[in-house]
């Protein structure tokens, strides 16, 4: 078996507030694609709090950065990570293609 991070990609839409009917389904629709898929996951991952709650630490030629926030204005980024450990790629992506979600990347974990 093989271990892939998945990276559960957010729109840039705060669902900290009074969510939406749409928003709310999303959720159902993604807590059932948990469920239904839990026999694949290796761990418990996460929700991540929006960008704004960042801190992005940088160095680049021996000096370091700190900047409140995400380092880049985007409209996506990672809103919640899990790994998962499935027979190989394709069945990562196979996986991945019925994530309700708004997107997923998926990323080889590096094993000793």
């Amino acid at each position: 078996m093989a271990k892939y991070a998945f990276l559960f990609m957010d729109d840039g839409v705060d669902y900290q507030g009074a969510p939406t009917p749409e928003q709310q389904k999303v959720y159902a629709d993604i807590f059932k694609w948990f469920e239904t898929n839990s026999d694949k996951f290796a761990d418990d991952g996460a929700e991540l709090q929006p960008t704004r709650t960042a801190t992005t630490i940088r160095k680049r030629s021996g000096k370091v950065t700190v900047v409140d926030g995400p380092f880049i204005e985007t409209k996506e980024s990672v809103g919640g990570y899990s790994i998962v450990e499935v027979p190989d790629r394709a069945a990562a992506v196979a996986l991945a293609k019925t994530w309700p979600g708004f997107g997923v990347e998926i990323r080889d974990v590096v094993t000793q």
